[in-house]
Formats: C-alpha cells, structure tokens, sequence
C-alpha cells in the first residue's frame, strides 16, 4: 500500500504568529492597556497641577488621544473575533512608542513615569511567543535609550532640592501603579492563558486516545468479521459431530460444550455487528433506569449463565435511552465482577449530587490481585474513553469487607 504523503515540516513557532488568543484574555490585556492610558492622563495631571510643571499640553492630549483611539481598534477587533498574536505585538509596540513620546515630552529619562515602558514588555512576555517577548525587550530598551539624549527638558518652578524630592515621589507612585497593574492584569492573564493551555493539552490527550480507540475499534471490526465465517463453520461442525455421537457418553457432553461456547462467541460477534450498525443512534423509547439496568443484565446473563446477580436500584432514577457504549461499560464492569466471584455479584444504582451513580461490587480478592487479569487493561480503557465522551467518570476502590467497587458517574444529561 503506498504511504501518503508526509506533510512539510512546520518552522517552529510559526503558527503561534496566526493564534488567537482567548476572548478572556483578550479582555483583560485590553482593560490593561486602558488602566495604561489612565495613569498617563494621572501623570499629566500631576505634573500640571500639583507640581505647576510646563508641558506641552497640545501635543500630550494629542498622543493620548492616539493612545485611546489604537484601544478603539484593539476593541473593534475583539468584537470582530478576536486579533492574533502578531496584531497584538504590533498593538504593545505602538503602546511603547507613545509612551516613550509622551515621556519624550515630559523630561525623558529623568521621567520617573519612563518605568511604564516595563508595562507593554510584561504584557508581550505574558502573552506572545519568547522571540516577540526579546524582541519588545530591545525594542523598549532601544526607546529608553534614545530618551537618554533625545527629550525636552521639564521646567518646574522649584528649588534643586525639591526637584530630587518630587523626582524621588513620583518614582514611588510609578513603582505603586506599575506592581498595580502587574498584579491586578497580567497575573490574572498568565491564569487565564495556562488555563487554555490546560484545557487544550487535555484536547490533545483526549484525541491521542480517540485515534489509538479508533485504531483498537478498527481491528476489533476485522477481527469479528474475520471471525464470522469460520465460526459458522465451526458451528456446522459440531452440530454435525453431535447428531453422529447421539448417545455417546463420552463425547455428548464436550460436544454440547464446544457447541454452546460457540453459541456465545456467534451472540458477541453479533452484537458487535448491531453496535456498528446503530451507532450514533439510540435503540427503543426511553426505559427508567431501574428496568433498563435489569434488561442489560439479562442479555448478560445468556452470557454468564453461572452469574448471580443481586440489583439495588432506587426509586427516583430518572428513564433513558438506550446507549451501546454504556451497556458496554456495564458489561465490562460484569465480566470483570463474575471473573472472581460469579456467584457473589451486585449492583447499585442511586442519584448523588445531581448524578446518576452506578456501583458494581464483587467479594474477589480486591484490586491488588484483580488488576492482573487481563479483562482489566484494555476494557477499562475503552470504558473510561466512553464515559468521558458522556461525561461521566470511573472510579475503582477496595471494598472494606473485601473485593472491589467499580463506581460509574454520569451527568443527568446524559441519559436523555
């Protein structure tokens, strides 16, 4: 069979330039930037008026304006869906651009307000790629730089000494905003973004296993088709060597054996055809809870007729539908139950906290030893993969009296 075509090699990091960030985190770096332009108006002010500093107000309301005019369209755009990453770079660079005018203006790096050009680098290291977070890094240390030597002195009325002490002041309420704004935004976006990424390494776990379940489904299909014809033949077979050895001691009872073991290999494979042929699609009205539980071990039961069974189902439980998959965890659970103590088998049912919980207990010899059975490795795989597209979980504890629990939770929901 020809391999397909492999697909070209991504260059790293490049389709972390196109990635829309959340919409939570898109919100909460845009109110960042609009706390950004309040305190440059604070700033203004304060210089205006507490200090009777020169400045030129014209040109600062002019660069404010443009500041507030370029979170307008960080604002447009988020109502549109959302910017990507390189949108949001271009925005914190022009963020760092006015701000280094307006401190440009205002007495450059004798500023105490300068420190704000650590706010658009926190926020780019919080939230782009690191190549972007080192480039904000030059790009802000390059402004700093420039506004060494290149600024308009700020005239203030005042004595050498209190020029120190006002110089002094405004670096501690820079420093007080600045560890506001890191604190109140950006901490709570570096959260908002290792969420995302939480939930998207569970998305990715979540399909790895899907893909390595459909692999398994697609084998376990060949198999059961594979299986089919020579187990019709194998049935032919017997129920020939049975008609001809009538009567025979010897051979009657290996011969009934052999013929009823293979009745219930021809019912598994056959409710594996009906599975693949209704998936997707619920089988029958909806049955309470009670009865629909007590039907699926009766089918089981054909399976496991040297099983006994003791239900416990309360009164309240919700009807649901017939569903392939879960009957299929149940029957799991069953096997796994009547493979250490058959005869020795219950099951309950019960609402807990809103939920649907489904206990099978067994008196084996607890988990320890079950677990090294095989119907405990792959089948709980597949069982677990199944709840949790329902939402639902499995939980296996040991039993205090001995043997084990195997708890099933599902959500309401879920039995529609």
């Amino acid at each position: 069979m020809p391999r397909p075509p492999s697909r070209p090699p991504l260059r790293p990091h490049a389709a972390d330039w196109r990635e829309v960030l959340p919409r939570e985190a898109q919100v909460r770096l845009l109110l960042t930037r609009a706390a950004l332009v309040l305190c440059e108006v604070a700033g203004i002010l304060l210089a205006q008026f507490q200090v009777n500093a020169r400045l030129p107000l014209d040109s600062l309301l002019l660069l404010l304006l443009l500041h507030t005019l370029l979170n307008g369209v960080a604002w447009a755009r988020l109502r549109a869906g959302g910017a990507q990453r390189f949108e949001l770079a271009i925005h914190l660079g022009a963020d760092a651009a006015l701000i280094a005018a307006l401190v440009y203006l205002t007495g450059g790096y004798a500023n105490p307000f300068i420190s704000l050009l650590l706010v658009p680098l926190i926020l780019a290291a919080v939230t782009l790629p690191a190549r972007c977070a080192w480039g904000m890094a030059f790009w802000v240390g390059g402004l700093y730089t420039l506004l060494m030597d290149h600024y308009q002195p700020l005239t203030m009325q005042v004595s050498a000494e209190t020029a120190v002490d006002l110089h002094l002041r405004g670096m501690w309420l820079n420093f007080l905003l600045t560890a506001a704004l890191v604190a109140a935004f950006a901490g709570r976006l570096a959260a908002a973004l290792r969420r995302r990424d939480a939930q998207l390494a569970e998305a990715r776990e979540a399909r790895l296993r899907d893909e390595q379940l459909f692999a398994l489904g697609v084998q376990a299909a060949a198999a059961a088709h594979d299986l089919a014809t020579p187990l019709a033949s194998l049935r032919l077979t017997l129920d020939d060597l049975r008609r001809d050895y009538a009567g025979d001691d010897e051979l009657e009872a290996p011969l009934t054996l052999l013929s009823e073991q293979s009745a219930r290999m021809q019912t598994v494979l056959a409710r594996l055809g009906d599975a693949a042929r209704a998936r997707g699609t619920t089988a029958g009205p909806a049955l309470p809870t009670g009865a629909w539980l007590a039907r699926v071990v009766e089918h089981w039961g054909l399976l496991r007729p040297e099983a006994r069974v003791r239900m416990e189902t309360a009164a309240d439980l919700p009807a649901r539908t017939h569903d392939s998959g879960l009957e299929a965890v149940l029957l799991t659970l069953l096997n796994n139950a009547a493979d250490v103590s058959p005869e020795a088998i219950q099951i309950r049912a019960g609402l807990a906290a809103g939920r649907l919980v489904i206990e099978v207990l067994d008196s084996g010899p607890g988990l320890a030893r079950e677990s090294d059975k095989s119907g405990w490795g792959v089948g709980l795989d597949l069982a677990r993969a199944t709840l949790a597209r329902l939402g639902g979980t499995l939980e296996l504890t040991d039993r205090p009296e001995g043997g084990a629990v195997a708890r099933v939770s599902l959500p309401l929901e879920a039995l529609g």
